[in-house]
């Protein structure tokens, strides 16, 4: 495995996944302990054949996440989108990802490529490091040795912590937004076809758009986000929320229906289609591992009785 990157992506045991399972109501505040236990139990009661089989194919299920582990310096899959004609606005779709985390050069640039349901940390030539989440693409000079800035180009989510340099800004461009910084810590979320954000955790920010007259600045704790026709809104962060992904974790607390299942296409690379809309809106409170296999999720999801879903191998529509 190539130094300077990183694979955290692991596999939670049963134990785990009992202590960190956490199911709330829909429109409700987040589960007690005791309504906790409860709904495990009934999650375990009713699909125990279920998890039989699961256990029957964990060895192979650790295997295959101990082969996304290996680097392989290889030519990368096209980095694009599927198409589809039921496809609507506001909805991931699917890209051609890589089986394993990849690294290539060409020329004086480097990327870095994530596959579904992975994580990867690449540290970058300044000292900075960035955490790349599931299906992300990194690109950045091999050296920003004579360069004014340090700037990198970003497609998926990542968690920056950015080296000071007073004298040298690093510059984060991904999909219609470009993020200034001298250092300090903050996320990128800009997947196609999905909400793009960047929140915030410490020191400053200047966020500008793609066609906007001015940067908008960021304090730590707060979130902009750039949502199509409604332009940048800058909101207060759930800043435990935000920072779940780089524990392996889901965490929705009050998050809309469309922005979890979105979540969870995006992690798992599978395209989201929505047939109706009337749930859209819906608030979730929702905790699970991201180690867990998708079937799992969506039936959590489904358990709690919000909306309808379907899931065919490739693609989740909300019914």
């Amino acid at each position: 495995m190539s130094d300077d990157i990183r694979n955290d992506n692991e596999a939670l045991n049963d134990d785990d996944l009992r202590l960190l399972y956490t199911l709330g109501e829909a429109l409700g505040d987040k589960s007690t302990e005791d309504e906790t236990q409860e709904a495990w139990a009934k999650f375990e009661a009713a699909h125990r054949g279920e998890e039989r089989r699961r256990r029957r194919l964990r060895p192979a299920l650790a295997a295959a996440l101990a082969a996304a582990a290996v680097i392989a310096a290889v030519v990368l899959m096209p980095w694009g989108r599927l198409t589809s004609g039921t496809e609507e606005a506001g909805a991931y779709v699917a890209a051609r990802l890589p089986e394993s985390v990849t690294r290539s050069a060409e020329g004086s640039t480097v990327a870095v490529t994530t596959p579904p349901a992975t994580t990867a940390e690449v540290s970058l030539p300044d000292g900075s490091t960035a955490l790349l989440g599931a299906g992300s693409r990194l690109e950045y000079p091999k050296s920003f040795y004579g360069a004014a800035t340090r700037a990198v180009k970003l497609n998926g989510m990542a968690r920056f912590k950015v080296k000071h340099d007073g004298e040298k800004p690093f510059i984060v461009h991904a999909y219609g937004l470009t993020t200034e910084v001298l250092g300090t810590e903050f996320d990128v979320r800009s997947y196609p076809g999905v909400t793009h954000t960047v929140t915030l955790y410490s020191g400053k920010v200047s966020v500008r758009a793609e066609g906007a007259r001015r940067d908008a600045v960021l304090k730590p704790g707060q979130q902009i986000a750039l949502d199509g026709s409604k332009g940048m809104r800058i909101t207060a962060a759930d800043i435990s929320t935000a920072d779940g992904w780089t524990h392996g974790m889901f965490v929705f607390d009050d998050t809309r229906l469309q922005d979890v299942v979105n979540e969870i296409g995006s992690w798992y690379n599978k395209s989201v289609v929505f047939r109706s809309k009337k749930d859209l809106d819906t608030r979730v409170h929702f905790t699970l591992p991201r180690a867990i296999p998708i079937e799992d999720v969506l039936r959590a999801l489904r358990d709690m009785g919000i909306t309808k879903l379907r899931y065919d191998g490739e693609k989740i529509e909300v019914m």
